[in-house]
């Protein structure tokens, strides 16, 4: 009976620190640069977003693939958990986490292998502090989910990784016509850092 304790005691301590390690801090890897490493790329949306927004997310990813090297895929809905888990997600968070500031619209969580490359990055969306929208709806007030993923999603791929407290993204306001787009600046540090695209 001893000896059945001990393993069951084992087991449960292995699966208290494996879930342990699963949650890193939501700062930015240590030293850079990092890229994404090579292959397609599957993406998750949060399960409890409209199906307007996960629609315009969609879109966002698309931009990327076509203007890149990269494929993005869609995976379907999921549970808006961030954490090193083998699942990029794109979540919103009713309560925004302490550690980051409040006003960050969004924030990329970019997890490493041993190379330093980035294995896994999840988007968490400040749904405490900001309402988005799309280009389709374009809800007065709110920000369009396809301008913040566009810049989100170049953070999945290791540019300018830490630096979202400072963006300011586009607020809908009746008839501006938003036409959703990678900046300039970013194609360019893309560029920079994957070598042209290769």
């Amino acid at each position: 009976m001893a000896g059945i304790k001990q393993i069951v005691t084992a087991a449960l301590g292995l699966i208290l620190a494996m879930a342990g390690c699963s949650r890193e801090g939501l700062g930015a890897p240590a030293g850079g640069p990092h890229k994404r490493s090579p292959g397609a790329i599957q993406y998750y949306f949060d399960k409890g977003a409209s199906d307007a927004l996960e629609l315009g997310a969609r879109e966002s990813f698309q931009l990327w693939s076509d203007a890149t090297k990269l494929e993005f895929s869609y995976a379907g809905k999921a549970a808006p958990r961030v954490a090193r888990d083998g699942r990029n997600v794109v979540a919103f968070a009713k309560k925004w986490p302490n550690e980051l500031p409040i006003s960050a619209a969004a924030w990329c969580k970019a997890y490493l292998d041993k190379a330093g490359n980035i294995a896994e990055a999840d988007i968490l969306l400040n749904a405490q502090a900001y309402s988005f929208t799309t280009k389709r709806e374009a809800k007065p007030g709110s920000l369009y989910i396809e301008d913040v993923l566009a810049k989100e999603i170049g953070r999945s791929l290791g540019l300018g990784l830490g630096g979202e407290a400072g963006d300011r993204y586009r607020s809908a306001q009746a008839g501006d016509g938003f036409e959703p787009g990678i900046d300039p600046a970013d194609m360019a540090a893309y560029l920079s850092l994957y070598a042209a695209g290769q």
